[in-house]
């Protein structure tokens, strides 16, 4: 029997956004920062001991069901328990509604990272993770940030569940036309 693996389930966007978060990153890169080596994403949820066929199921029901969403970024940070920076955006009913749908199936699943993601624990910060910094590295970061971050909008196009054992996504999912 195939033995079960961790699944992300995360929102992307554009070509266009993109290349604006790449220009940030880029900035970072030169100073020697560590970049997310993910394509920009809000991850939705993180998942254990489930089944991939299942969880495409469901992910492809539910992007069947919402519309693209435009999300506004305003703001970056750090969480305090790591050395990750993200920015975030204003919380909106649509982007809380389709985590809300995501996790109505298979939320016990999502026990992986400390529940970050859970419905049960009620404390989900959506965020796009951008960097991971070393010790030292804080004062370049901010001071990237606060010169060329202005905040932007970027539209929420697919979703797409990925693997910790794959470098593709293993399932990828429209989201409705506006």
């Amino acid at each position: 029997m195939k033995q079960l693996r961790t699944l992300c389930v995360m929102g992307t966007f554009g070509n266009q956004f993109n290349e604006e978060i790449y220009r940030i990153e880029e900035k970072m890169k030169i100073q020697g920062i560590t970049i997310d080596a993910y394509e920009p994403h809000i991850s939705f949820g993180i998942y254990t001991k489930l089944n991939d066929a299942d969880l495409l199921k469901w992910i492809s029901t539910v992007a069947l069901q919402h519309k693209r969403i435009q999300i506004y970024f305003n703001h970056f940070g750090f969480f305090p328990d790591s050395r990750l920076c993200f920015i975030a955006p204003c919380s909106n009913y649509n982007l809380l509604e389709l985590h809300s749908d995501i996790h109505r199936e298979y939320d016990t699943c999502c026990t992986d990272k400390g529940c970050l993601y859970s419905l049960q624990q009620k404390n989900w910060t959506p965020h796009m993770t951008i960097a991971s910094v070393d010790p030292g590295q804080e004062q370049s970061l901010l001071s990237i940030l606060w010169e060329g971050f202005s905040p932007l909008t970027g539209e929420l196009t697919r979703l797409k569940v990925t693997s910790s054992d794959e470098s593709q996504a293993i399932g990828s999912f429209d989201l409705q036309a506006l």
